[in-house]
């Protein structure tokens, strides 16, 4: 690696020779009127001026290794620079310039010419392509003898893509192709690849690479194939059947710290096709609001829990403390942290969230500045039947976690709700409102730093449990798919969008001071299960077999509703960012703790059914308020 100090003395000496050089071709009546000594004063001071030009931009800082366009126009300037003020100089204190004009404009071209050349070299050096530099010949491609690779996105995102492919030896495709969105660069080339027509045609691209054959040409999309004109799902499942291999770049979202200093690709998830566009929301806030941070997440090992442990690492926290009651689930995530997040100081607890004292001792043993609390039962079906588990999960939990926060002063401490919380008519929805309101109460209450908050979404793509996975599962077995109602909607995202908006939420809330808020995450429009059950059929059914594979609809569960709402009536919409809306809660939305004593004793006393018809009669309660 070259120091400041290298780099400084390179210049010098490209400069030395310009301006001997730029003498040379400009003037033929050999030494200036003041001799050689008047000669090299001035070759010095133009090596000083080239120095001194420097400062002002740091460009004596950058690094060559990655030297990119707006580097080389710095460096176009300051030759510009030094070469105007060699002349300056040369006529403020000798009233004549030292030579001819031609001189000058020489000077400054085969400055700014050594100082690119070298850069450049250096960068090609680092990429192991300093041979196609110096060739006047094609050299043979980097990436020979691997896999094929043609790339399909917009112009910019393929220009990005082949920049990494490039400066990376080790990559495993070699790019022979490339697919844009638009028709205007067909047969140009990008980074001396071909463009080999637009995405409209990308199906007859593929065959024409393979010649109808079995092949390992590989399909990358640099950025979603929904976004994309002229890719349709339909597309992608032919694609998907002939066996073609179809990657995509991860989300910012999905990195590691080791994914952040090597490049790497991923196999296309059907949860890329269903969604909506995503919402791209900058990352620097979240690394500067997180990094070098204690961070806990309860329910660690569950689908949302350990997404949060993810981003939480891979944003820089300084310390993860990864609580759940599953054991292996738990153990899972904590192998994944540890060899992905190598820095990442991480701590596991098997704790319940139902045993006080064992949060409160967990919480004060860690000391976190923040806590996600996704820990909850989830499934509808299965808390209609068991309403004093949902309560004492959901609520006692809740207020178990939220006491212990509020004790040790955790600065944070942020809900994970769902959008079956606005106006439930199911176990689950009614446990998680009074949760809700058992955080809101927390934030009336707040005499120390913490500061409370609630986060509240839909469905996610591909979490445990939820409707991809199973639908996937039923058409690899032949059908039927399996739906309650042709008219049921849900909101869907994919989990490490959800979580993201999660963090940015989790950073507005700790501006909010003591004031309860819910925020909403914007889920963009809800989607009819009938339509995704087709897709999905579309999409994975063996080809031939996408008629023979039938949905059957078999009539809503106890606690299911056909659509979903992510505001209640009686809430206010305070203000809306991008991807989040902030949400007032209304006054009487509050659960103090002899209320949740109560409810958890009426419920070891009580059946099923009365402590069902308690949970909604506590949560008209707090509606009406």
């Amino acid at each position: 690696m070259l120091t400041i100090t290298t780099k400084l003395l390179i210049d010098v000496l490209i400069a030395l020779g310009a301006f001997a050089g730029g003498w040379f071709l400009a003037s033929a009546n050999g030494l200036p009127a003041g001799g050689l000594w008047a000669w090299l004063a001035n070759g010095f001071l133009y090596a000083a001026l080239i120095a001194i030009a420097q400062l002002p931009a740091r460009v004596y800082r950058h690094s060559w290794r990655y030297v990119s366009p707006p580097d080389l126009l710095r460096i176009v300037q300051v030759a510009l620079f030094a070469t105007l003020g060699l002349a300056a100089i040369n006529y403020l204190l000798f009233r004549q310039a030292m030579g001819p004009g031609e001189f000058y404009g020489f000077t400054w071209m085969l400055a700014t010419g050594g100082m690119m050349l070298v850069r450049t070299a250096v960068r090609a050096a680092r990429e192991q392509r300093l041979s196609e530099l110096l060739s006047p010949f094609p050299v043979k491609p980097m990436h020979a003898g691997k896999p094929r690779m043609i790339l399909i996105g917009t112009p910019s995102d393929v220009d990005a893509t082949l920049r990494e492919v490039i400066a990376r030896a080790d990559f495993g495709y070699e790019p022979v192709g490339i697919v844009l969105d638009e028709d205007s660069l067909s047969g140009q080339g990008i980074r001396g690849i071909r463009v080999l027509g637009s995405t409209k045609v990308l199906e007859a691209i593929a065959d024409a690479q393979t010649d109808g054959s079995e092949s390992d040409l590989a399909l990358v999309f640099t950025a979603s194939p929904t976004s994309l004109k002229g890719i349709d799902r339909a597309a992608i499942a032919r694609l998907r059947k002939r066996d073609f291999r179809i990657l995509t770049l991860p989300r910012t979202a999905e990195l590691s710290e080791s994914d952040h200093r090597r490049f790497r690709l991923r196999k296309l998830k059907l949860e890329d096709l269903l969604s909506r566009p995503q919402v791209n929301l900058p990352v620097q806030p979240l690394r500067d609001g997180f990094r070098g941070r204690r961070v806990m997440v309860t329910g660690a090992g569950g689908t949302i829990g350990a997404e949060l442990c993810r981003q939480a690492a891979a944003l820089g926290c300084s310390e993860l403390v990864m609580l759940d009651l599953a054991e292996t689930p738990l153990f899972d995530i904590d192998r994944e942290i540890s060899e992905r997040f190598t820095s990442v100081k991480r701590r596991t607890m098997l704790r319940d969230i139902r045993d006080g004292a064992a949060i409160r001792e967990a919480v004060e043993m860690t000391r976190p500045e923040v806590i996600f609390h996704a820990a909850a039962l989830k499934h509808v079906s299965l808390m209609e039947d068991h309403p004093r588990q949902a309560v004492e999960t959901n609520v006692l939990g809740t207020a178990n976690v939220a006491r212990a926060a509020r004790e040790f002063d955790v600065a944070q401490m942020v809900l994970i709700s769902t959008d079956k919380a606005v106006e439930p008519v199911n176990v689950m929805g009614g446990a998680k409102r009074l949760a809700e309101a058992v955080v809101h109460k927390m934030a009336d209450e707040a005499e120390g730093l913490t500061r409370f908050g609630v986060v509240r979404f839909g469905n996610v793509l591909g979490s445990n449990g939820s409707v991809v996975p199973i639908f996937r599962s039923q058409i690899e077995a032949g059908g039927p798919v399996t739906i309650t109602h042709p008219d049921m909607e849900r909101y869907f995202m994919t989990v490490p969008e959800a979580v993201q908006l999660v963090l940015h939420a989790t950073l507005e809330a700790a501006k909010n001071g003591g004031d309860p808020a819910v925020y909403v995450l914007d889920m963009g429009e809800p989607v009819k299960i009938m339509d995704m059950a087709q897709r999905l059929i579309e999409l994975c059914a063996p080809a031939g077999m996408e008629s023979e594979i039938e949905i059957e609809v078999t009539g809503l569960r106890p606690g299911e509703k056909i659509r979903e709402a992510l505001i209640d009536s009686g809430e206010k919409l305070i203000s809306a960012m991008d991807g989040l809306q902030k949400v007032k809660p209304n006054a009487g939305s509050r659960l103090a703790w002899p209320e949740i004593e109560n409810l958890i004793e009426f419920s070891q006393k009580h059946s099923a059914v009365e402590v069902s018809d308690r949970i909604r009669s506590e949560v008209g309660r707090i509606r009406k308020n």
